[in-house]
């Protein structure tokens, strides 16, 4: 019988972060017009807010609802719940973009998530080895 390091099987895997910092590039940069609408006093802080509000309400509910097919409904509703705020509160904002904006947002969003799938895979297939 071979001794395990219990150390490599417990701990966050570095790659997790990795993709973590990927997505928070991801939803800065999807961001940036929104952002320069608000310096340019084209957006106010309340339109923001409000925007960032709509959008947690909108995909915490979606998020429960999703969350309910999980395994353990109640755990999946909350989760799925909370998770869905978060990421409503960050994109909702992107809702007010200008229109001059939203192909380059497009763009952004499409080939963020296929550089999110990239490396989630590729660090999926590295994980089996």
């Amino acid at each position: 019988m071979q001794p395990t390091d219990r150390s490599v099987q417990t701990g966050y895997p570095l790659s997790a972060l990795f993709v973590l910092l990927a997505v928070c590039a991801v939803v800065s940069a999807l961001l940036t017009p929104v952002a320069h609408a608000v310096v340019a006093k084209d957006l106010t802080g309340e339109q923001i807010a409000t925007a960032s509000f709509i959008g947690a309400m909108i995909v915490g509910l979606i998020g429960g609802v999703i969350g309910l097919y999980h395994y353990r409904p109640l755990r999946g509703a909350s989760w799925g719940v909370l998770t869905g705020g978060i990421i409503g509160t960050l994109i909702g904002p992107v809702m007010l973009a200008p229109a001059e904006s939203i192909g380059s947002l497009v763009i952004m969003s499409i080939g963020g998530s296929i550089v999110l799938l990239i490396t989630g895979a590729a660090f999926g297939f590295r994980a089996k080895d």
